[in-house]
């Protein structure tokens, strides 16, 4: 009778008196051999140029034989080992790509790079391990440190949330805040807001927390009772309206106010004391401009500034010295059209009146070019166009 070999490692089974003086040898090499590759923490390395097929040949060593099995290589591919032979595998994806480890012509499992799995062949296929395990019972919770949650049972709606003592994880549920309602479900949370009903001591304008409007008695829902009445404007955060106090949570008609950075529409001003307006104007297109000829003194030459629009430019008569006062360009500054400055000057010496790269007429006659002004003389430049200007005046040639 000759020898056989086991079914699932393929390893040698000697007949009842065979192998006379070469015993020691068979057992050496196919089975103790073999057992020491099937059973000892080996490492196979296989070089993935596309599908592998592994074997446990009889007798003889074989990569499929080995419990232990890292895979090399730039993986994406399949590893294939032996139907009908039934043993348990640990796999190393040691590539950047998942692999397929089955028996061929089977389904298998796919191994995730760099993944580490335990698998087991049933026969048919490769299947997990796992699915051979009898289920685990856990007398206590995994704990956080462990990688687990540390809890064993929840209620609708609990949530784990970190806690610095202990470095645990604490089962909470969700509070709800002032008009918010929370459902806590089978597995699911609802987070809504809701309205409620409230009693609004009343104000003829209301603005709180950004939104304004009138306060009325009509019907509104949820409904709002109006009780004493409050005259005047509400200020930012004033919420507990029934407490509120003039001058700090709301402005009467004839308190003051600081308003900084707020938008009024289509107000109706009254006369301030004091205050600067800013890009205002008298009929809805033209700028309010000054009730009288503001002066600007100047005793040396001069190149005029935006602000100088409606002045007069004064040459006075304590500095005798020919000065030349110059209107800048329009690319420079520019002007409205419209915009008037006067020129006086008191002394002796003539003030020149000169202009930068734009153009300024002569009245009547047209001409162009710098203007003389002489001692008592006034002009006044007008702008015509945005490049134009038109200058007339006694004692200027």
């Amino acid at each position: 009778m000759a020898t056989s070999y086991s079914t699932n490692l393929a390893l040698a089974l000697p007949a009842t008196g065979e192998l006379s003086g070469t015993w020691g040898t068979t057992v050496n090499s196919n089975i103790t051999n073999m057992l020491d590759e099937a059973l000892g923490y080996q490492a196979v390395s296989v070089t993935l140029l596309g599908p592998n097929t592994l074997t446990i040949p009889d007798g003889t060593t074989g990569v499929a034989r080995s419990i232990y099995i890292q895979l090399n290589g730039t993986g994406g591919g399949t590893v294939e080992v032996p139907t009908a032979k039934t043993k348990m595998y640990f796999v190393f994806n040691n590539t950047a790509s998942a692999i397929t480890f089955k028996v061929t012509g089977q389904t298998g499992v796919s191994i995730p790079a760099a993944a580490k799995i335990a698998l087991v062949s049933n026969g048919t296929d490769i299947i997990t391990a796992e699915n051979y395990l009898a289920a685990l019972t856990l007398g206590a919770a995994l704990p956080v440190a462990s990688g687990g949650s540390g809890q064993t049972t929840y209620t609708n709606g609990q949530l784990l949330i970190g806690n610095t003592t202990g470095n645990t994880l604490t089962k909470a549920t969700l509070t709800q805040g002032t008009g918010i309602s929370i459902t806590n479900g089978t597995g699911t949370i609802s987070i809504a807001a809701t309205g409620g009903t409230g009693t609004v001591i009343s104000a003829s304008v209301v603005t709180a927390n950004g939104f304004a409007g009138t306060v009325a008695t009509a019907t509104t829902t949820p409904a709002i009772t109006l009780t004493t009445s409050i005259t005047g404007v509400l200020k930012g955060n004033a919420t507990a309206i029934s407490a509120a106090v003039a001058g700090t949570d709301y402005v009467t008609p004839t308190g003051t106010e600081t308003l900084t950075n707020k938008t009024l529409t289509s107000p109706i001003l009254g006369t301030p004391s004091q205050g600067v307006l800013s890009s205002c104007t008298v009929d809805g297109t033209n700028s309010v401009g000054y009730l009288n000829i503001p002066q600007n003194s100047q005793s040396a030459a001069y190149t005029l500034v935006l602000a100088d629009a409606g002045k007069h430019i004064f040459h006075p008569d304590t500095y005798a010295n020919a000065r030349t006062f110059t209107i800048p360009a329009n690319g420079s500054v520019a002007y409205p059209i419209g915009t008037a400055i006067t020129f006086i000057n008191m002394t002796a010496a003539v003030v020149t009146i000169a202009i930068n790269t734009d153009t300024m007429y002569l009245s009547s006659a047209g001409t162009t070019g710098p203007r003389s002004l002489a001692r008592y003389g006034s002009a006044t430049a007008v702008k015509i166009t945005a490049t134009n200007w038109l200058i007339s005046g006694s004692g200027l040639t």
